[in-house]
């Protein structure tokens, strides 16, 4: 009994060895690790369902009563047998127990070099804020390689997912979550909310844009270079409120929407939910978009989530709307 205990355990350290020597590398990749995982749970599954299937079978046919005055034999039990099907069941359990905490320890250290960026959650969109400080809405452009995204949420829990990446994490109100991953191919990648957070969560779709380096360079520099800052303020807020979603809430020809309409705005009459009017000017709006909820307005859902916006920006997005006349 002791040698088969003590083969057992030398079994189990050489499986595990490479295993746990793993769980201190730097991952290169998340897709590689979570398919080599799911291939081999796959396989032991299969391994274990056809030793305990098969035989089942077989006993059950060959050792079927015969008559109904028919007894069993009695069979004394087998030490050996009983340790065997207690210690590899162990095995298999710590072995793949192992495993999974290499890779979950591996897939929690994102690569030194990886490209940096923040993601907000709201009901229903992504607020994605790159490095070099541009604001855009479900769509993430970041250059090929590692890349860490920074999640947060504003008002529910959300869940960033990225099938081709095999990534996903939530997105915690008052929390930072983090996720990486490896764009190797220039590309568009489909980003899903993977947690139920509303009635609109099944439209909560972004986009993760993998460009080359020198792409997404220039990609920065028209957004913050001086190419940047010869475009007007009233250019800017339209593309600002156009990357932002703003345009998905609010129309800007007249046509009723989830929110009211950019046209004819700027200097109009609101009427709030409270049955209080006030002038829609330059201050109303900055304040509405910094804090939704502060002024509800009369005949439209509390929907709106708030904006991380510079001065600048605001400044940009109200000369805009004045140009909806």
């Amino acid at each position: 009994m002791l040698r088969t205990f003590l083969s057992s355990l030398l079994v189990m350290v050489y499986v595990l060895a490479p295993y746990v020597a793993g769980a201190a590398r730097e991952a290169s990749d998340p897709v590689d690790g979570w398919e080599q995982q799911f291939m081999i749970w796959s396989v032991v599954s299969t391994v274990i369902y056809l030793i305990v299937t098969v035989p089942l079978i077989y006993f059950v046919i060959k050792y079927k009563r015969k008559s109904k005055d028919e007894e069993g034999a009695y069979i004394e039990g087998n030490l050996g047998l009983e340790i065997l099907w207690t210690v590899i069941p162990l095995v298999i359990i710590v072995f793949l127990g192992a495993q999974s905490w290499a890779l979950f320890n591996n897939y929690r250290k994102p690569p030194k070099d990886a490209f940096e960026a923040k993601v907000v959650a709201s009901m229903y969109k992504y607020e994605m804020i790159s490095p070099e400080g541009i604001h855009t809405a479900n769509e993430l452009r970041v250059p090929v390689g590692h890349v860490k995204l920074n999640l947060t949420s504003s008002d529910v829990i959300h869940n960033f997912a990225i099938p081709a990446f095999r990534v996903r994490e939530d997105m915690v109100p008052g929390q930072m979550t983090y996720l990486w991953f490896n764009a190797k191919e220039p590309g568009t990648y489909q980003v899903y909310c993977a947690e139920f957070c509303g009635t609109g969560h099944s439209n909560m779709l972004a986009k993760v844009i993998a460009m080359p380096k020198a792409e997404y360079a220039k990609w920065v520099s028209e957004n913050t270079g001086p190419e940047a800052a010869d475009v007007t303020p009233e250019e800017k807020g339209k593309k600002l409120a156009e990357n932002l979603g703003c345009t998905g809430c609010h129309s800007v020809n007249g046509d009723s929407s989830a929110g009211p309409t950019f046209k004819g705005l700027m200097g109009s009459t609101v009427t709030l939910a409270d049955g209080k009017t006030l002038t829609a000017d330059d201050a109303f709006v900055k304040a509405k978009i910094k804090d939704p909820k502060a002024t509800l307005v009369k005949g439209f859902d509390p929907m709106m989530q708030p904006s991380n916006l510079s001065d600048a920006e605001l400044e940009a997005i109200t000369a805009y709307l004045k140009t909806l006349k």
